[in-house]
């Protein structure tokens, strides 16, 4: 096996392609790994490191790596939902992420990185093959999440919801609440709006308007994002945005309106979301990001409560995690020692010359530390 550096690569171009069918065709990968994304991410001004894995001259896996431009020597070489290996085949991935990492330490000077962080969709425990990895103190992707089995027929599905939620669904309708969807960039400006009610209501971040304005103009072109919007005469009631990629289709972003909430366009909306993702041909929907157990500390457990009615499996991740590469960390350590100013000495003065003398602090540890973005939202 060996590694290649595949560089920028265009969706269109023949490599392309065949990177986005492996991809695509690999249940423990995900969009972040397409060359979708990571335009998306270049276009937010992230630096990408694109490796691709071969034997016998066909391309097995890879990894496509995020970083900030900027790292002074302490940046993380990021992948979210990769990297992209035949993880069902122990000897052929644990050789394959070998050669990897190497060749990330090798671009590490380059990058002006210290360590790889990885998180692929795999369930725990951490396989063998990635011995040498610690856990990360972060994740790029929610760490557990539910699945919704799409293969099933629709109505099917519609059985397998709560009951109270097909009740949700069906006052939603005949209160004359109307599903529309739109593929185009200008759909950013009647969703964003939307999804900030939703935020300063229910107390959650969101990313800035370019963020999704970028995002809106790489992924709906090729039809790999779409908006879904509630409205009722003519007041929007809920928005929701619906990424597919693969055999996987997921609700990305989504909230709604404080009016008419008796309505339960909610409910409608999601409905729709998970109807249309079946007509694009997933296979699995991914309400990305989820808490089963309810806990005050989770992001996710207010959501749930919603998300659940909608039935679904509990799939849960290993999550993040690091490798070091021990010389560039060494010559982080060392810049940092040198980095920390010193005074002199003062020279020893008799006990009446004496004064009490302001106490001073060194910055603190975490003075200069900064936080690691996780380059996939």
């Amino acid at each position: 096996m060996e590694v290649r550096i595949l560089g920028d690569l265009s969706p269109e171009s023949a490599a392309g392609k065949e990177w986005e069918t492996l991809v695509a065709s690999n249940p423990s990968s995900g969009m972040m790994q397409s060359l979708h994304w990571s335009s998306f991410k270049r276009k937010q001004g992230l630096r990408a490191l694109h490796l691709g894995l071969y034997q016998f001259e066909k391309l097995i896996g890879g990894a496509l790596f995020y970083t900030a431009a900027r790292n002074r020597g302490a940046g993380f070489l990021v992948a979210p939902e990769g990297p992209v290996l035949p993880w069902n085949n122990q000897p052929l991935s644990s050789e394959g992420l070998k050669l990897l990492v190497r060749a990330a330490e090798g671009s590490a000077a380059e990058y002006d990185v210290m360590a790889v962080r990885i998180e692929p969709r795999l369930p725990p425990p951490v396989p063998d093959s990635m011995r040498g990895f610690g856990r990360a103190p972060v994740n790029l992707i929610p760490r557990e999440t539910l699945y919704l089995d799409l293969t099933e027929s629709e109505e099917d599905l519609l059985l397998s919801l709560k009951p109270k939620c097909r009740y949700n669904i069906r006052l939603a309708q005949r209160h004359g609440v109307k599903i529309c969807q739109d593929t185009t960039v200008e759909a950013i400006k009647r969703f964003y709006p939307m999804l900030r009610e939703a935020s300063c209501r229910d107390n959650f971040p969101i990313e800035p308007l370019p963020h999704f304005a970028v995002l809106a103009e790489t992924l709906c072109p090729p039809g790999l994002a779409r908006f879904i919007f509630a409205e009722h005469e003519g007041d929007t009631l809920g928005a929701l945005l619906l990424t597919s990629f693969g055999e996987r289709g997921t609700y990305l972003y989504g909230g709604i309106s404080n009016r008419k909430r008796n309505l339960m366009a909610g409910y409608a909306m999601q409905w729709a979301a998970i109807v249309t993702a079946k007509s694009l041909g997933c296979r699995t929907y991914d309400m990305f990001g989820f808490d089963q157990f309810g806990s005050p500390y989770n992001n996710y457990a207010r959501f749930s409560r919603f998300k659940r009615q909608f039935g679904g499996t509990v799939m849960r991740i290993m999550g993040g995690h690091d490798y070091f590469f021990l010389d560039s960390l060494a010559d982080v350590v060392i810049k940092a020692i040198n980095e920390i100013p010193h005074t002199d000495k003062p020279s020893p003065k008799s006990s009446s010359e004496r004064t009490v003398q302001p106490e001073k602090h060194l910055p603190s540890a975490n003075a200069n530390s900064s936080l690691i973005s996780s380059y996939s939202s």
